[in-house]
């Protein structure tokens, strides 16, 4: 039997918040928010987010603590 080797995902995620409080739509890149959060991982689409001046934060555990 051939051993198996689980991949391990070690891209981080982050939580980007919209300006407008509880947005709930489709928003650049085809980002889904939901009550003005998505949930993106790292790449252009994040830096896009930084430079047009949305709060970033980086999602730690299973559940958002970032919540406000």
């Amino acid at each position: 039997m051939a051993a198996t080797t689980k991949k391990t995902n070690t891209e981080k995620v982050f939580i980007v918040h919209t300006p407008v409080k509880n947005f709930c739509g489709i928003g650049a890149a085809g980002v889904q928010f939901a009550y003005g959060k998505a949930e993106v991982r790292e790449g252009w689409v994040l830096d896009w987010f930084r430079e047009h001046g949305y709060k970033v934060t980086e999602k730690t555990g299973t559940a958002d603590n970032n919540q406000e």
